[in-house]
């Protein structure tokens, strides 16, 4: 137990704790087995306009199909850069949820900027900077067509939730942030139960379209 809040101390402090911003971290995945399903308009290659600088590129969000139940999603974000998460995705009730972890960019992608824990994170693609600690995070998902909308999971309702005793589900703290350590099944309690909830998510989804 020693080890465990050690290692769990050493993995929260310094500048890591700012790339946390914008998503709750979780050391538990959010699926298991019973609850994953594929989504057979999912795969392909997925633009995100970039509405505050139209001189930069799109982002772009490359869907492809696991060896199980499970995508790899390729993204490059507005200035080029590329990262590789493992993505599955759960059905909850009527709701779809994605989980997202860091992965391996496959060998048709050699030259992707992805930088280093320990090295320069400026060259390092955006939505890695969320995962630089091994973590999994969540998102609401929401298609139609050829749109798809990913609902960002927002840690401040979180920390009000934990700060006025209005939910109990095993976590750590440090300073300001908290990270998730409950098991799948409770994880999946807690999204089913605020899946309709807007105040949960961060204001502005992420759009997709479908290329």
């Amino acid at each position: 137990m020693k080890k465990y809040k050690k290692l769990t101390a050493l993995a929260f402090s310094g500048i890591l704790l700012t790339f946390l911003n914008g998503c709750i971290p979780s050391l538990q995945p959010l699926y298991t087995p019973d609850k994953l399903v594929m989504l057979s308009g999912l795969p392909g290659i997925w633009h995100r306009e970039q509405q505050e600088n139209k001189a930069k590129k799109a982002e772009l969000w490359t869907f492809r199909p696991g060896e199980g139940k499970n995508y790899l999603l390729i993204h490059e974000d507005e200035n080029g850069r590329v990262a590789a998460f493992d993505v599955h995705v759960v059905k909850l009730g009527r709701h779809y949820f994605m989980d997202f972890y860091p992965g391996s960019l496959p060998v048709d992608k050699p030259n992707g900027t992805i930088g280093s824990i320990l090295g320069d994170t400026e060259q390092m693609n955006g939505f890695m900077k969320q995962h630089l600690i091994a973590v999994h995070t969540f998102a609401k998902v929401e298609m139609t067509g050829h749109v798809m909308k990913i609902n960002m999971f927002d840690p401040d309702f979180l920390k009000h939730l934990l700060e006025n005793q209005q939910i109990r589900i095993k976590h750590e703290k440090t300073e300001n942030e908290y990270l998730l350590t409950a098991p799948p099944a409770d994880l999946q309690k807690f999204v089913e139960k605020y899946a309709e909830e807007k105040t949960a998510f961060l204001d502005e989804p992420i759009v997709l379209k479908l290329n």
